[in-house]
């Protein structure tokens, strides 16, 4: 694994999902495409899963939300 590399087992529920790559955006201070890069995370597939519950990547605030 390389420095700086993030390894997970997302949550299915989408509002955990959200909930859960949140926690790592602010706890890792990045943006959704660094922590996506470094996690080996398709952020497309992300950004659309989650957009079929309603939930929206806010790149002003580096979070998903409501």
């Amino acid at each position: 694994m390389c420095k700086g590399q993030i390894t997970m087992n997302l949550p299915q529920d989408p509002f955990m999902k959200s909930q859960y790559v949140n926690m790592l955006l602010k706890a890792n201070n990045m943006d959704l495409e660094s922590l996506c890069i470094s996690a080996n995370i398709n952020m497309i597939e992300l950004q659309c899963e989650l957009g079929r519950a309603g939930i929206r990547y806010d790149a002003a605030k580096r979070q998903f939300t409501t």
